[in-house]
């Protein structure tokens, strides 16, 4: 569920603060279910000790009652009298003395036979506060506040044979005075505990998301020029995926970047000489027109045309590398070898003819493999485009392709002069050129053709010269299973 402010915004919310908010919560409702449960527990505790102590107090006097009922009643309740004014003699109300505690005001007795009352305590009303025939726990009201009694009827073996009873009853105020102390007892260390316990909470969680403070200042530090690795001080289980793709993402950012100011580099450079070329030959041409020199201006316009030819070459060449460097991109999937070079050489023979060269393939109906058909006719064509323009005119050039073990070797040979061997070492480099005097390429093609044979798992070489057999440039991909 998404948040949203008036104004129809997202709102970001802090796992941090909701997990603090969540913990302290949940810790408060225990701790609250737990002091229900103790003062629930300790309340029918209570109850039932004072329930057994009223209940043992009327059993105890029901057995004096007939040792009472001999003396006179004057004697029995001055007796009763002289031990309350004892108590009253002390000023502490909470405090006990030696005539007994001030709290026996909350308790009463009567001793009723036949609704009549014979003996009772001193705090006892003069009416009835039991009712015959009635026995065990009950609660009354008494001079509008709530009492607990207990009535018992006498055996007749003690009392003779008119009904007797006794009913002691206890003022609930007593007990409800000792629930709330204990209960206040018993919160007030609760409350200290979920303070505690927040506090605690709140602490830890600010220390457990100390690594994530860290990532994210960590983060925030970096920019197009600073991409490099994050590194955490206290890695946790969670956050190491998280660092490790971030890293990744970092690093193949960094690749990108570096191969675009390495493209826009190489742009600048390359194009700037053609380009200079091309407004020269313009200028040229230009004069040649004004001054009626037709064929200063028709080489002029050859040179503007080889020009537009190098440039555009150039610029493909450079979109091409931008591609491979960029492989990650690319799915490889089954593709046949047989074809693609069928389809480079049917486009690349009106140029072998123009330089009356011979252009042969020699291969088997089907070559499968993994890998992208695109990407290995730009290899093929540049290795055959090549041989077109530095075989020399009536070069022959032969293409075979076969199986050989789990590979296809594809040789792409022609007649020509050998490469110098100062040459052959170099010749996968980047930006070397090996026929500067012509002034086309800008020395991409071959590298090109390497990185994209890297991309298939395969390499390229070139085999060393022999005596006739001009050069031969040898490309090994792995094969697939053809069934």
């Amino acid at each position: 569920m998404k948040t949203i402010n008036h104004r129809g915004d997202k709102v970001i919310f802090s796992f941090k603060r909701r997990l603090i908010i969540a913990s302290v919560s949940i810790t408060t409702v225990l701790a609250l279910i737990s002091w229900a449960a103790i003062f629930s527990e300790t309340h029918h505790e209570i109850e039932e000790i004072y329930d057994a102590r009223l209940g043992q107090s009327a059993k105890i006097l029901a057995l004096s009652v007939p040792h009472m009922l001999k003396e006179p009643e004057e004697t029995r309740a001055k007796a009763y009298a002289n031990w309350y004014q004892d108590i009253e003699q002390f000023d502490d109300d909470d405090a006990a003395s030696p005539f007994g505690h001030p709290y026996e005001k909350n308790l009463m007795f009567q001793f009723y036979q036949q609704e009549k009352i014979v003996i009772k305590s001193p705090g006892a009303p003069e009416t009835l506060i039991g009712y015959p025939g009635l026995s065990g726990f009950t609660q009354t009201t008494i001079n509008d506040e709530e009492w607990r009694r207990f009535q018992i009827q006498l055996p007749a073996l003690l009392v003779g044979d008119q009904p007797a009873y006794l009913v002691v009853a206890e003022r609930l105020t007593v007990r409800n005075e000792l629930i709330g102390e204990i209960a206040l007892s018993t919160a007030i260390p609760q409350l200290a505990l979920i303070a505690a316990i927040a506090v605690a909470i709140i602490l830890l969680t600010n220390k457990f998301f100390q690594p994530i403070k860290e990532l994210r200042e960590a983060i925030a530090d970096r920019h197009i020029n600073h991409l490099a690795e994050i590194t955490v001080s206290q890695p946790t289980v969670e956050l190491a995926p998280l660092v490790s793709q971030l890293n990744y993402l970092l690093s193949e950012l960094d690749k990108a970047w570096q191969r675009e100011k390495r493209l826009t580099r190489t742009a600048a450079h390359e194009l700037k000489t053609p380009l200079s070329v091309l407004r020269l030959n313009t200028e040229n041409a230009l004069v040649a027109l004004s001054g009626g020199h037709r064929k200063e201006l028709e080489s002029d316009l050859q040179q503007i045309l080889k020009g537009i030819d190098r440039t555009d070459r150039l610029i493909q060449q450079l979109l091409m590398l931008s591609k491979i460097e960029a492989h990650h991109q690319y799915h490889l999937a089954k593709c046949d070898i047989a074809d693609i070079l069928r389809e480079v050489i049917a486009t690349m023979a009106p140029l072998a003819l123009r330089n009356q060269q011979s252009l042969e393939l020699r291969c088997t109906d089907a070559l499968p493999l993994n890998g992208h058909a695109l990407l290995l006719s730009a290899l093929f064509s540049n290795l055959i485009d090549n041989a077109i323009r530095y075989a020399g005119r009536a070069a022959n050039i032969t293409v075979t392709a076969q199986f050989t073990g789990p590979n296809i070797v594809i040789n792409v040979n022609d007649s020509g002069l050998p490469i110098p061997p100062d040459i052959r070492d170099k010749i996968f480099e980047k930006f070397f050129r090996a026929h500067t005097e012509r002034g086309d390429g800008a020395g991409l093609g071959m590298s090109i053709v390497r990185d994209i044979a890297n991309l298939h798992n395969g390499e390229i070489r070139l085999l060393a010269a022999s005596s006739g057999n001009g050069n031969t440039f040898q490309v090994i991909l792995p094969a697939v299973n053809s069934q």
